[in-house]
C-alpha cells in the first residue's frame, strides 16, 4: 500500500513542502557569498559563481535525504562528504575576494554544518570537526584570531539546526502515523483474511465430509439400489446448495454462530454420515448468549473432528447449565488412535478452540477415553461476560 505523499502531486506532498521551507532557509548562505565576495575578473567571477550552485546542489542532495522517514547512515556520510568537499574548495576563493569586514565563508559552513546534522547526528559531528577547523585556520590566517571565525560557524551552524529540527521532526512524525495507518490496514485486512479462512473452515469442514460419505454411498447403491440411489444424490444436491450458500455468508461476514443452529447441524451431518446421534439440552434458558456462541463454536469443531478422524458408529452430545457452571460433553465411539481426533492441521482446529476458552475463562479437555472412545469437555462459570 503506497503512502499519502506518493499519491499527492509533487508540489502538495508534505516532504517537497518541507523541502521547499528548508531550502529557502538555507539558501541565504550562497547569496551572501556573492553579494560579500568581488572576483578580480569576469571568468573568476563565473567559476564562482558556478561553485555556490555546485554548493546549492549539494546541500540539495543532504536536505532531501534529511526529509526521508528514515536516513541511511552510509548514504548521508556520502552526501555529507560531497557537501563538505564543494564547501572546503570554496575557502582559499571566497577569503580571498571577500570584501573587508564580511565573512561570508563561515555562513557557508555553518549553514552546511546544520543541513548536515539535520541528516543524522553523526554526519553534524563529522561537518563540525572539518569545517569547524577550517573555519578557525582561516580566522588565525586572515583575521588574526581563530575564535570570532569558529563562535561565528558553529553559532550559525546550531541557529540554523535549532530553526530547521523541529519542521524535520513534525514531518518525520507525521510519515511514521502514516506508516502507522498504513500497518492498522493491512492489519485489520489480515484478520479479515483470517475470519474468511477460519469460516470456511468450519462452514465446509462438516460439509464436505458429508457429501463425500454420501458420494460414496451413491456410488455403491447406483447398481443395487437406484432409486436409493438418487435419493442420495439429491441429498448431496441439497447439501451442496446449502454450503454454497454458507459459504458466501461466511465471506460476507453474515455468518451466525448460534447453539441450535449447530446442534441441528450436527444432527444432519451425523444421521447422514450414518452415526446414531443423541443431543440433550438441559436448561438453556440459563446459558447466556458469549457461552453460547461459544458452544456452538466447539460443538462445530467437535463434529469436524469425528467426521475427519473416526470410525464413529455412535455420538452424543451432552449439554447442561446451572446457576454457576456450564459444562457440554460430546463423547463418539471410533476412535482411529490416541492423538488421530485432537488434529489441528489446518483451519482453527481444538488449540485455537482452547485459546478461545482461555480468554472467557472456561476449561476445554479433549482426548481418548476407554478403549476406542473420545471425549470433548467444556466447562464455563455462567457469569462469563467476554465474548470468545
Amino acid at each position: 500500500m503506497s503512502r499519502l505523499v506518493d499519491v499527492l502531486p509533487p508540489w502538495r506532498s508534505p516532504r517537497w513542502i518541507v523541502l521547499g521551507f528548508l531550502m529557502t532557509s538555507f539558501g541565504w548562505a550562497p547569496m551572501m557569498a556573492m553579494s560579500s565576495t568581488a572576483p578580480p575578473t569576469a571568468p573568476l567571477a563565473v567559476a564562482y559563481g558556478a561553485g555556490l550552485i555546485l554548493y546549492g546542489f549539494a546541500l540539495l542532495t543532504v536536505l532531501r535525504n534529511a526529509v526521508e522517514p528514515a536516513p541511511v547512515l552510509a548514504a548521508g556520510i556520502q552526501k555529507t562528504t560531497l557537501l563538505i568537499i564543494v564547501c572546503s574548495a570554496l575557502w582559499t576563493p571566497t577569503h580571498l575576494w571577500t570584501e573587508s569586514g564580511e565573512t561570508p565563508w563561515v555562513w557557508l559552513a555553518g549553514f552546511a554544518i546544520a543541513a548536515c546534522a539535520l541528516l543524522t547526528w553523526h554526519c553534524g559531528v563529522i561537518a563540525a570537526v572539518i569545517l569547524g577547523g577550517a573555519a578557525a585556520l582561516g580566522g588565525e590566517i586572515f583575521d588574526g584570531s581563530p575564535i570570532p571565525s569558529l563562535l561565528t560557524t558553529l553559532g550559525c551552524a546550531l541557529a540554523a539546526w535549532a530553526t530547521c529540527h523541529v519542521l524535520v521532526w513534525i514531518h518525520r512524525l507525521w510519515l511514521a502515523a502514516q506508516d502507522g495507518r498504513e500497518a492498522h490496514t493491512e492489519l485489520a485486512a489480515a484478520q479479515e483474511r483470517l475470519r474468511v479462512g477460519r469460516e470456511l473452515h468450519d462452514v465446509l469442514g462438516q460439509r464436505l465430509t458429508v457429501i463425500a460419505l454420501k458420494a460414496e454411498l451413491a456410488a455403491d447403491l447406483a447398481r443395487q439400489d437406484p432409486d436409493r440411489a438418487a435419493a442420495e444424490s439429491e441429498s448431496i444436491r441439497e447439501l451442496a446448495n446449502g454450503t454454497l450458500h454458507e459459504a458466501r455468508r461466511a465471506i460476507h461476514g453474515e455468518s451466525a454462530i448460534d447453539l441450535p443452529t449447530q446442534l441441528r447441524s450436527a444432527r444432519l451431518v451425523l444421521d447422514s454420515a450414518g452415526i446414531d446421534t443423541t443431543i440433550d439440552v438441559e436448561k438453556p434458558d440459563l446459558i447466556p448468549p458469549p457461552i453460547t456462541n461459544l458452544l456452538a463454536m466447539a460443538v462445530r469443531e467437535a463434529v469436524t473432528n469425528l467426521l475427519r478422524h473416526s470410525d464413529a458408529r455412535t455420538a452424543s452430545i451432552l449439554i447442561s447449565a446451572t446457576t454457576s457452571m456450564v459444562t457440554m460433553r460430546i463423547v463418539n465411539d471410533g476412535a482411529r488412535g490416541k492423538t488421530s481426533q485432537t488434529s489441528t492441521g489446518g483451519g482453527t482446529g481444538l488449540a485455537a478452540l482452547s485459546a478461545r476458552c482461555a480468554v472467557m475463562g472456561a476449561s476445554l479437555v479433549a482426548g481418548p477415553i476407554g478403549e476406542n472412545r473420545f471425549e470433548l469437555s467444556l466447562a464455563s462459570p455462567r457469569d462469563s461476560g467476554k465474548a470468545p
